[in-house]
């Protein structure tokens, strides 16, 4: 019987910036989208325990948050209400009602009082039962008041870049030859200082039997900036040594090309470093094009203006 041998693994390249050969083997796949998450699935356990409630509650969008908030304030005093309600009638003084409708919503308020602890004394508890549902609440709200606030305090002084990428890269005029170019810029009014860009180009090559995506850093023609109130063009010269050279539109869309760019800063106002990131694949990567100019003269006695409504702005030089 002949023996079967083991398929030889795919050696890691040491520069695939921790994807791995098993992901790198995968094809039509982009492995990082635009707005910088990884293009993954992580399954084989419980939500609960993948589930991180205070990095979900911190990176969650404002109004997501303050809906949240808000949907837990109510909820939980709908449920202590109910609580008063099945104390009995006598649970509270200070009510009239004689329906369901207007003693429930005594209820309801006395709950938002105690829970807010704002006790105008109109109501107040009167049998064991709702005097101990009462203190159990007033500890609930100190506590989800001091979690609120905290988490308040966390969101605005967590800090976090917000760097706006050019939709596409250009190949455009560089020097005596060509130049592959992504455009940036910071759409806060915070400022970033000590900026650093680093371009890491992929695509999928032959290798042992296999199609293996290979990682390359590209040489920048200025990798750090040190103050960065406009907008910053980065720019890889293509040369002999550039994986780009002689390349085209073709090589690229069968390589399935996939372009990474990282950026790291230094937060002025927290003094704080933070990071961002994107990608671009082989059909977001413009040949024959460059970017328009996006300076304009400041209404308001600045000594320069951008129009970042311009940014993702591109002209091809056969003038298409």
């Amino acid at each position: 019987m002949k023996r079967l041998r083991p398929s030889k693994p795919v050696q890691e390249d040491k520069n695939d910036l921790g994807f791995g050969s098993r992901l790198s083997q995968q094809q039509h796949s982009r492995m990082m989208n635009r707005d910088g998450t990884f293009n993954v699935d992580r399954d084989g356990m419980s939500f609960v325990k993948t589930m991180s409630i205070y990095h979900w509650l911190l990176t969650m969008s404002w109004t997501r948050f303050f809906v949240l908030t808000a949907v837990f304030y109510f909820v939980i005093n709908f449920l202590f209400a109910f609580g008063y309600y099945f104390c009995g009638g006598d649970a509270l003084n200070g009510t009239e009602s004689t329906t369901f409708t207007n003693h429930f919503w005594n209820c309801f308020f006395f709950s938002v009082e105690t829970f807010a602890t704002i006790g105008y004394g109109a109501l107040n508890p009167r049998n064991a039962a709702a005097n101990w549902l009462m203190t159990i609440e007033a500890f609930a709200g100190l506590v989800g008041a001091a979690l609120v606030t905290g988490l308040l305090f966390a969101r605005f002084a967590r800090p976090n870049a917000k760097i706006l990428y050019s939709r596409n890269a250009v190949i455009a005029p560089f020097k005596n030859g060509k130049a592959l170019m992504v455009r940036i810029i910071n759409q806060r009014s915070s400022q970033l200082i000590n900026i650093e860009a680093q371009i890491i180009f992929s695509w999928m090559q032959e290798k042992e039997g296999r199609r293996v995506r290979q990682y390359h850093s590209l040489p920048l023609d200025r990798q750090k900036v040190t103050f960065f109130p406009l907008h910053w063009t980065i720019v890889h010269e293509i040369d002999e040594k550039s994986p780009l050279h002689n390349s085209n539109t073709q090589f690229l869309r069968e390589s399935e090309t996939e372009m990474f760019v990282l950026i790291t800063a230094t937060d002025e106002t927290y003094s704080q470093t933070v990071h961002s990131r994107s990608s671009y694949r082989y059909d977001e990567i413009v040949w024959d094009a460059k970017f328009k100019d996006i300076f304009e003269k400041s209404s308001r006695g600045k000594a320069m203006g951008v129009n970042m409504n311009r940014i993702h702005d591109y002209e091809h030089l056969s003038g298409e």
